[in-house]
């Protein structure tokens, strides 16, 4: 979770092709962890490979299991997920393969209540838990930076 210094989240709005049409979501940034790397690791390197970010991570903050479809299997996943703070302006999105590069389509910062909303409205946004998450680690690390 990369927040800025108005404790907004930033994600990702994706659409991946399904066989029964576009499948749209917004999601935190990060991927897969590569062979012999560390979680941590991972995730600095996937902030710097998504959005040209070089920012120190801390966490994880927690871990979650889910099961998601790509490619057209479904994949058993375990996240770990971290805490990053940046300026605003600072994230890019960038992609690095062909596949990333089309299904990260923009960027955006969210505040709680747009996370509620856009739920309530029946946007797709993962992890489910995000808005109680936000709250959890955003207000956290504003007043440890204050």
């Amino acid at each position: 979770m990369v927040f800025d210094a108005a404790g907004r989240v930033l994600l990702i709005r994706c659409v991946a092709m399904r066989p029964g049409g576009e499948f749209e979501f917004w999601l935190t940034p990060g991927g897969e962890i590569e062979a012999g790397e560390e979680p941590v690791a991972a995730a600095a390197r996937e902030l710097r490979e998504e959005l040209g970010l070089e920012i120190e991570v801390a966490g994880p903050v927690y871990t979650e299991t889910n099961q998601f479809e790509h490619q057209g299997e479904m994949r058993d996943n375990l996240d770990f997920v971290f805490t990053a703070r940046c300026a605003a302006d600072a994230p890019a999105l960038k992609g690095v393969t062909a596949d990333e590069i089309e299904l990260m389509r923009e960027i955006r910062w969210w505040t709680v209540e747009e996370i509620e909303a856009s739920l309530a409205g029946g946007v797709r946004i993962f992890p489910v838990d995000l808005a109680g998450r936000v709250r959890e680690f955003g207000a956290e690390g504003l007043g440890a930076r204050g």
